[in-house]
């Protein structure tokens, strides 16, 4: 499963969290969707990596990593 990452101002409805700074914008529909979101990052030579995965997966959508299974 995947998800469209933009930079854009948060929305009247938008839900708002924020990790290390950042501010992670995200639908309430969609939000209530997948029953919210984790974010996690990790912190390598200088940069910061994130991930953020939805908390309901789709068990026939497979992990989204490949092509393989969904």
């Amino acid at each position: 499963m995947s998800f469209n990452l933009v930079l854009d101002e948060p929305a009247e409805r938008d839900l708002v969290e924020e990790h290390d700074g950042l501010k992670f914008v995200v639908q309430k529909s969609l939000y209530d969707m997948f029953q919210g979101f984790a974010i996690n990052s990790v912190k390598r030579n200088g940069f910061t990596y994130y991930s953020i995965l939805p908390d309901k997966q789709d068990p026939l959508a497979g992990c989204g990593g490949c092509t393989t299974c969904g």
